[in-house]
């Protein structure tokens, strides 16, 4: 763990200076978030550069785990990939989707077969055959989604990166939404796979609810988990979804599965079943799926990430690089805007938050605006005592994980094993 540092602190510069700061786009700002484990500071003035021509074509292959009509994760990744190629122009672009992870290596073969220059591979179980591959393709190159082996880090060839958007710090905002209007005090969550992407999410979002929940009550939120083991099961996902509210009586009910299942339910209770739950979107803006129920959720843009792939292998300057990107990456504008001008709810970086429902009272929409912008300049973590209303941050053991000054560094939160204090469900062991 670490002390707190702001981007102003680390840039070294005065309130005044960063107030009138503009950084500039991607193009000019270079890889966002973190590279190599650091945090990436933006310009302090607009730099003028010319862009690097284009000598080459290139063609791109995609590895998906789930289909492209899943409305969750698949589908955000196909929505950059469209986008990415329609700001490059000069590239081609395929992709192998509802790949099982166990498959992946032939299928990495199948596009390098197919004469394709970069290979993306965009689920954590395709982290090692990705690795294996790259290997044996010198002349390739290979960006792995949501994991670690990169050659960055020193264990991965230096022709594969890899690269995440991180959500952690939107499901925290989502949780103070969820303990803002939750009527029983508890909150559900439907969650994928053990993992601690998975695990971190459900803890940001648990102290979220918790902070708004206790300072509307005084109580402390109760949270349970239902784990499925899988991606994409929309219907384990119903299943789990009706089992938080009628067994343990959730009426906010956040999830980690790639449909939008989770939402529907919620919707239908709401609907049909006159009883008020909420849900959110999950990588895509699902509202449609519940429009009565949709309470906000976290959206990404994977587009920036795989534009600057697409730059690197053009224009022959591929570096082996690990990016990390959080709220405040890839953004025009990275410093904190008043929350009457906050961009939360734009199309902003490669991480958005999806419209607050009007139901969520006012003081607690501003809360949410303003803990979003002061998170562009890390003046504010969700893994800090201030992000759990002054108090350390316990696990179910009652052991104090983060105390003092401390937030969670990345080590901590790509490794994070362990529950919150105030979930009641019990952390599968793998």
């Amino acid at each position: 763990m670490k002390e707190k540092v702001s981007r102003r602190k680390f840039l070294g510069v005065s309130t005044a200076t960063a107030a009138g700061a503009v950084a500039a786009a991607a193009v000019v700002a270079g890889i966002g978030g973190y590279l190599g484990g650091q945090a990436m500071a933006p310009p302090r003035e607009v730099v003028k550069t010319e862009t690097v021509p284009v000598t080459k074509r290139i063609k791109t292959g995609y590895i998906y785990v789930g289909p492209v009509g899943d409305f969750g994760w698949t589908h955000a990744h196909d929505l950059g990939r469209k986008w990415a190629d329609q700001q490059f122009g000069n590239v081609e672009s395929s992709y192998i989707e509802s790949v099982p992870e166990a498959e992946s290596a032939g299928a990495i073969e199948n596009l390098i077969r197919q004469g394709a220059d970069l290979v993306i591979t965009t689920s954590f179980g395709f982290m090692d055959p990705t690795a294996e591959v790259a290997a044996k393709y010198p002349d390739k190159y290979f960006v792995h989604i949501s994991g670690y082996r990169s050659g960055a880090a020193g264990n991965a060839p230096k022709n594969m990166s890899s690269a995440f958007a991180e959500f952690y710090q939107l499901y925290y905002l989502n949780g103070l939404a969820a303990g803002a209007v939750t009527e029983t005090g508890v909150v559900g969550y439907v969650a994928a796979h053990p993992i601690p992407e998975v695990i971190r999410h459900i803890n940001a979002f648990v102290l979220g609810a918790n902070y708004s929940y206790k300072r509307r009550t005084g109580r402390n939120i109760k949270a349970y988990v239902n784990w499925l083991f899988s991606w994409f099961d929309p219907g384990k996902t119903r299943q789990a979804a009706t089992a938080l509210v009628e067994e343990s009586n959730a009426d906010v009910l956040a999830f980690t599965e790639d449909s939008p299942t989770t939402l529907q339910v919620a919707e239908e209770y709401t609907t049909q079943k006159g009883r008020r739950v909420w849900s959110f979107s999950h990588y895509g803006d699902m509202r449609q799926y519940g429009p009565n129920a949709h309470l906000t959720g976290q959206i990404v843009h994977w587009g920036p990430i795989y534009l600057e792939f697409y730059r690197m292998v053009a224009t022959g300057t591929w570096q082996s690089v690990d990016i990390w990107t959080r709220i405040g990456d890839y953004m025009p504008f990275r410093w904190r805007q008043p929350v009457d001008k906050s961009t939360m709810g734009n199309v902003d970086g490669t991480l958005q938050m999806a419209p607050l429902a009007p139901q969520v009272p006012s003081e607690w929409q501003q809360l949410i605006k303003a803990r979003y912008e002061e998170m562009k300049e890390l003046l504010f973590e969700p893994f800090s005592v201030e992000g759990n209303d002054g108090v350390p941050i316990r696990d179910q053991a009652g052991e104090a994980r983060i105390s003092g000054n401390q937030r969670a560094d990345r080590d901590m939160l790509w490794n994070m094993n362990w529950f919150v204090e105030y979930i009641e469900s019990e952390l599968p062991k793998v």
